[in-house]
């Protein structure tokens, strides 16, 4: 994000503060316990509403107005903050003075503390946001005959958080460790990424001394490019860029990646190309133990039928800002974490970039170093 841009969005969370602060007036000059309840309950519900508007309703509202849902969350969050405060401060009232003596809060300092929560949210929520940390995972894993170790990066989405030092610095701790490969789980790029965003990711990735795999994500191809106007690279630049780096796509291919074990790269969920689970067909079955990545952790019937030692994905972001992933779990959506399934384990990724703005209150940004072992 530019510095224009983040001007921009500073002065729109400051007029969203003033719009729900300035409302409120009113109601916190008078004693209206019920009604403040109610309005307290009401912002507090509006705060997982404006999250699920920028993150999960993939529309054009979305893609246009991102930085307005953003400044709105921002807003609530440090209003709702300040709301506490003056509670715990006309709670401590209750003690030293009589009912019909309560004293209304000084509306300048409760106002200045309010905007100063809301920048003390938008500073965490970028530096969260652009920090890529290193999670270890070990696993036991049937079928294999030696342990096996690779990293896993998911959503990226380049060009819209993450600087090139930030991705050369990640790529740099890929190359420290003792990684035999690297899956690229989808969402590297996505509608905001220009062409030279695209190439720029990719050529960071051809300095890592491994192979490299890749599937899609819902956002790669730019599917949605028309609510911002129209794409800008097509379908043959993107596999151009991959071959050049030394990067291999597998669009529900099967691919051999040691002596014991295989790689299943899954196409998206939202491609129409995506084959049914049942129509897959292991051409190494009874050769090593299976992974699938797969960029969506949310196809049911996959999950249900599949037998893997780990499928692996990303695309929630850990649901990106607060309290997105315990909406997701509460709507049992895979968010983060490990999740045991039938006949697998399913792990879902945090990601290591973020959707449209560099802001997150959720898990931090992360690459994944995985072992495996028999």
């Amino acid at each position: 994000m530019g510095y224009d841009k983040l001007i921009i969005w500073i002065l729109e969370i400051v007029a969203a503060w003033v719009v729900i602060f300035g409302l409120q007036i009113p109601l916190r000059r008078s004693y209206h316990p019920i009604i403040r309840t109610i309005v307290f309950i009401i912002k507090v519900l509006m705060i997982p509403a404006a999250a699920l508007c920028f993150v999960a309703i993939e529309e054009p509202m979305a893609y246009v107005h991102g930085d307005k849902l953003t400044a709105i969350y921002i807003a609530l969050a440090g209003d709702i903050a300040a709301s506490v405060i003056e509670y715990l401060i006309r709670r401590i009232g209750y003690i030293r003075r009589e009912k019909s003596e309560r004293p209304a809060c000084k509306f300048v300092l409760l106002g200045f503390l309010s905007l100063l929560l809301c920048f003390g949210v938008l500073i965490y929520g970028i530096w969260d946001s652009g920090t890529i940390v290193k999670e270890k995972h070990v696993w036991k894993a049937e079928g294999l005959s030696q342990p096996h170790t690779f990293a896993f990066v998911s959503d990226l989405h380049a060009g819209s958080t993450q600087s090139a030092g930030t991705l050369r610095e990640m790529c740099r701790q890929i190359n420290d460790e003792e990684v035999e490969f690297l899956i690229l789980g989808g969402d590297i790029t996505d509608e905001l990424s220009t062409y030279e965003d695209m190439e720029d990711v990719y050529s960071i990735f051809w300095d890592l001394d491994m192979p490299i795999y890749f599937i899609y994500g819902n956002h790669d191809r730019q599917e949605r490019a028309g609510s911002l106007g129209e794409r800008t690279y097509e379908d043959q630049d993107l596999a151009k860029a991959m071959k050049r780096y030394g990067i291999k796509p597998l669009a529900d291919e099967y691919l051999q990646v040691a002596d014991d074990l295989v790689l299943l790269g899954r196409e998206d969920l939202s491609s129409k190309n995506r084959k049914p689970w049942s129509e897959l067909k292991n051409p190494y079955e009874g050769q090593g133990a299976l992974i699938v990545a797969d960029h969506q952790p949310l196809d049911r019937k996959q999950l249900s039928a599949e037998e893997s030692v780990l499928q692996i994905s990303g695309h929630t972001h850990a649901g990106q800002l607060w309290p997105l992933q315990l909406v997701y779990n509460a709507m049992d959506i895979p968010a983060y974490g490990e999740y045991r399934q039938p006949k697998s384990l399913l792990y879902v990724s945090a990601g290591a970039g973020n959707w449209m703005i560099p802001l997150r209150t959720e898990e931090r940004c992360q690459w994944d170093l995985i072992t495996l072992e028999p």
